[in-house]
């Protein structure tokens, strides 16, 4: 009966462990397929025409001419560069009769939470060059700062709620800016968080201890066989 139990365990554990593999195994092939896309969408003509924008826009690079909302700025919570905490400036910016959300970068918090950063502002017709990119999703936490007052505190830029919030219609993406742009601030976001190759190397992890979880099982199985 002893052994019976222990084999039912040692089957639930390596089963548990290989589903665990082949999910990194799923996700790293999502991530190389998300790689191969945003590079082959940045080797393209940059898009001056939102018009000719293709039905699945996500990574195509564009190039419009615009103006930004100073007015009604927005700080996306929790953002880390090189350790310290900071926010990404999100602005609304006016192209071709049409409102964008933009990602100009990186800014440094103040060392106090009550506190928030000098912001800069952008005067008169700009030209912005960057790739289309979905909205970032993070964990939500505490909403800091209520809907009326600006700059706007977010943990998420949910663009329904926003497009709400700022009284405009705005499309599923944003712009994220090309950090070679002249009012590009610091860039530190990246299209794919954990490349493939992290994806496949935690699959062998799980694999490899689930074959360990085997063979110490065997090794048990035999002795108890012996005795």
């Amino acid at each position: 009966m002893r052994k019976i139990a222990f084999v039912v365990f040692t089957f639930v554990i390596v089963a548990m462990l290989g589903k665990l593999g082949f999910w990194q195994l799923s996700r790293g092939a999502e991530k190389l397929k998300l790689q191969q896309q945003v590079e082959e969408t940045a080797e393209g003509t940059a898009i001056s025409d939102l018009t000719l924008l293709p039905t699945a826009p996500l990574w195509h690079r564009v190039s419009l001419v615009g103006v930004f909302d100073n007015s009604r700025p927005i700080l996306l919570d929790n953002q880390l560069n090189n350790g310290r905490v900071g926010y990404h400036l999100y602005l609304p910016f006016r192209t071709q009769e049409r409102w964008l959300l933009v990602n100009l970068g990186w800014l440094a918090a103040p060392p106090y939470r009550e506190m928030l950063p000098v912001l800069p502002t952008f005067h008169g017709e700009q030209t912005i060059t960057g790739i289309i990119a979905p909205a970032s999703s993070l964990l939500t936490l505490k909403q800091e700062v209520a809907p009326t007052q600006w700059p706007l505190r977010v943990q998420n830029i949910e663009l329904t709620e926003l497009a709400t919030v700022l009284d405009r219609n705005l499309p599923t993406w944003v712009i994220q800016i090309s950090a070679t742009n002249p009012v590009a601030l610091k860039q530190n976001w990246q299209p794919v968080v954990m490349k493939a190759d992290k994806h496949y190397g935690y699959a062998m992890q799980w694999f490899v201890m689930a074959f360990a979880v085997l063979g110490m099982a065997g090794w048990w199985l035999l002795r108890e066989s012996d005795q």
